[in-house]
């Protein structure tokens, strides 16, 4: 269906290829997930399946051939593609066009010239397949970011493709938002016979789903396998760190059957809860220990460094719904806390009146308990420093080197010191490579990093990080949190918006959930995480460590690999304890 044959890409202005020679067979009806390091080819990767590259991309040169079922697809305009392979970016809304999702779907259709029966026909189809039918007359600006998605899926398969790309297309989205556009790509893959080849990521909620794993870093193809089989190819942990079930089954020796082909390993929860119920595993364990309790009590009694009394805002003074209503909330000087929700809940909002990006329509913003009005901007930014969701809102410079030394030259800080600052950070942020660049020629990882690194070279007191962790692979995100986690431990004030609940498990000690412009709940991560059900209701699905301790029965879940492993070895030598008496 779709061959890579001696295919290298680049642009003309670099001097390194971003493909380098590959060779590559999908077959037809293949659910292949490609994943790798950040900037490592994945999306160039797919706009040379869908033929962007070369016909779209200004400078982009080649050598060798990609075929799609039989097109030479270099030689062919994408406009001629459409019906053969379909494509979903990362951001839905760069795809919708239109005023409402009806419109949307027959919009392309109807420019082609489709007789109206046939447009009709397609709609009725895809509107079942994708399960939209409900929002069919609903404007697109109303969706959430699941909906949306699916709205863009469901315009690819207007276009009837044999073939869909998808370019991390739930990195946007909440936990449940992210598992609903998988299983909806899944079905469609199942039940019509999509050949897929599907970018991201996730490793935690990807993985379970693809019939095969392709590495790509460096331009390279570095491993090519079942997902089950990924980790036993010598080295492939360089590159790509475990996902959570993977590395519990690994440490704890437990490997499943695959028939013919030997063992491998689980893939999800329920794989692993099976294979650990073969043997002998423990159903209860001690409850929090005194370090973690104390630290959180600590946490709590924290001297205010923010304050929001009885804050209310809404974004049209027109509009009936509060988009903040009214919240009381306060961030301790040294916290480590995560705002976590379901997509529109109202996180960035919020902190973009704490940052005073926006004013609330009444109540009260406090920072060192001075109202936030009272401070000059060039002051706010010395006590609050925030970085966007998407990091193309901040961009002011042609390099990256000038947008990191931006805000240091506007604190007026002498050339030495911003040289030593702009290159610690960006070094730190494995940047440095690109200080020459201009920013919005990265890629969408490494432009993020470059968005970090200019707030986290002015050392505010306290950072507020919308989706720090989005498009990062999953060994960049370790790092980032790492030195996320340094800064909160020399004394920075840290609040993070985030989707990925398994950072939030590893690093954060408080967590805030927000619902409707709401504080619904506001304590100890393992408090929050202990809400399984509730939490579930807010479309928040919690990782798959915890997942687990559930499913095995455990009165309290553990929130790490490490916690999980450590209980599970400590109840083992007990029982072993115990046997050797008798």
């Amino acid at each position: 269906m779709i061959q890579f044959h001696n295919y290298s890409c680049m642009y003309a202005a670099k001097s390194e290829p971003l493909l380098h020679t590959l060779n590559l067979n999908i077959k037809q009806g293949e659910f292949v997930f490609v994943t790798g390091p950040s900037g490592g080819g994945k999306s160039t990767l797919c706009f040379s399946i869908n033929g962007l590259i070369p016909n779209e991309m200004e400078g982009s040169l080649y050598e060798g051939s990609v075929t799609v079922n039989g097109i030479h697809v270099q030689e062919t305009f994408p406009y001629d593609l459409v019906s053969e392979v379909g494509t979903v970016l990362q951001d839905p809304e760069w795809q919708l066009v239109r005023g409402t999702v009806k419109e949307e779907l027959t919009f392309a259709l109807e420019n082609m010239g489709v007789p109206v029966e046939e447009i009709d026909r397609r709609l009725a189809e895809v509107v079942d397949k994708v399960q939209i039918k409900p929002i069919l007359l609903r404007s697109s600006l109303e969706l959430s970011g699941g909906q949306k998605q699916r709205v863009a899926i469901a315009a690819c398969l207007m276009m009837q493709p044999k073939v869909i790309v998808l370019d991390e297309p739930t990195a946007e989205l909440d936990p449940l938002g992210k598992e609903m556009v998988i299983e909806t790509i899944r079905n469609l893959h199942e039940q019509w016979g999509y050949t897929v080849v599907f970018v991201d990521h996730n490793l935690d909620v990807s993985f379970p789903y693809a019939d095969r794993v392709i590495v790509v870093a460096d331009g390279r193809i570095v491993a090519d396998a079942p997902p089950a089989e990924l980790y036993d190819q010598p080295g492939i942990g360089d590159w790509l760190p475990m996902p959570q079930v993977i590395e519990i089954a690994r440490r704890l020796g437990i490997r499943k059957e695959l028939g013919a082909s030997g063992y491998g390993d689980p893939l999800n929860v329920e794989e692993l809860k099976e294979e650990m119920e073969r043997g002998r595993t423990p159903h209860r364990y001690q409850a929090v220990g005194p370090a973690v309790q104390q630290q959180n009590n600590v946490l709590s009694r924290a001297q205010p460094i923010i304050e929001l009394k009885q804050v209310m805002f809404r974004y049209k003074k027109q509009e009936d719904e509060l988009t903040i209503k009214p919240v009381d909330l306060r961030i301790g000087r040294g916290e480590f806390t995560a705002i976590i929700g379901r997509n529109g809940a109202g996180k960035s909002t919020l902190c973009k009146l704490i940052t005073g990006l926006l004013k609330p329509q009444s109540g009260e913003v406090l920072i060192h308990n001075k109202s936030a009005t009272s401070y000059r901007a060039d002051q706010r930014v010395r006590h609050v420093g925030f970085v966007f969701q998407n990091p193309d809102f901040q961009f002011v410079s042609r390099s990256v080197y000038e947008e990191v030394a931006y805000g240091l030259r506007v604190q007026k800080m002498n050339e030495a010191e911003i040289e030593k600052r702009v290159k610690d950070v960006t070094r730190l942020l494995h940047i440095d490579n690109y200080l020459q660049e201009h920013p919005h020629f990265l890629s969408r990882g490494e432009r993020r990093r470059v968005a970090i690194a200019s707030i986290l070279a002015l050392e505010p007191e306290v950072i507020i990080l919308d989706e720090p962790t989005t498009g990062l692979d999953s060994k960049r995100c370790r790092e980032m949190m790492n030195h996320i986690r340094t800064l909160w431990e020399q004394g920075h004030t840290i609040v993070m918006l985030t989707h990925d609940m398994r950072v939030v498990a590893d690093y954060v000690p408080r967590t805030i959930v927000m619902s409707d412009g709401e504080i619904h709940w506001d304590g100890p991560t393992r408090h929050i995480f202990a809400k399984r059900e509730e939490l579930h209701r807010y479309n928040i699905t919690l990782p798959p460590v915890t997942e687990l301790s559930y499913a095995l029965g455990w009165s309290e879940p553990a929130l790490t690999s490490d916690e999980f492993i450590a209980r599970v070895e400590a109840e083992n030598t007990e029982i072993t304890a115990v046997g050797g008496l008798r």
